[in-house]
């Protein structure tokens, strides 16, 4: 009588660990090239929020004649309407429907510049920046509505 050997279909204990190597690598290559995806894609949504909030600016400014100051609420004053009877009537808000945050979930900067010194914001009657991915104010990290060479 012969013996048979009947073989159960199935995998070694080395072919899974195999398996198992093959898909660490994979998923280590994967990390590696996605992980700087999410912090642009923050940066890409911070600038626009940036650019959306000076269109509100704008926006205000060719109502009041002016651009929000301290006193106006900066920021706040293109969502909640002015308690300043003449400014209220000119009014048409709110320009904004939340107040502005970052993709880092804090709030966006907003400065008056007087005309002495708007050089130092590319022109621009205000400065208006985020503090970018370390979320410190003044480091070259900032998201900045004005340009790099106006800097003081």
């Amino acid at each position: 009588m012969k013996r048979q050997l009947i073989t159960k279909p199935g995998f070694t204990l080395i072919e899974v660990l195999l398996v198992m190597v093959i898909l660490a690598m994979l998923a280590s290559v994967a990390i590696v090239m996605f992980s700087g995806t999410e912090e642009g894609a923050k940066i890409d949504t911070t600038e626009l929020k940036l650019k959306a909030i000076e269109k509100a600016l704008g926006l205000y400014n060719s109502h009041i004649k002016h651009y929000p100051t301290e006193e106006d609420g900066g920021l706040e004053a293109l969502r909640k309407k002015p308690s300043d009877e003449d400014i209220a009537k000119k009014w048409r808000g709110p320009y904004l429907t939340e107040a502005p945050k970052d993709a880092w979930d804090k709030p966006f900067h907003y400065e008056p510049v007087d005309s002495e010194s708007s050089e130092s914001s590319g022109g621009k009657p205000y400065k208006l920046w985020s503090e970018g991915p370390d979320k410190q104010s003044e480091t070259d990290d900032d998201i900045r509505s004005w340009s790099e060479e106006y800097t003081e």
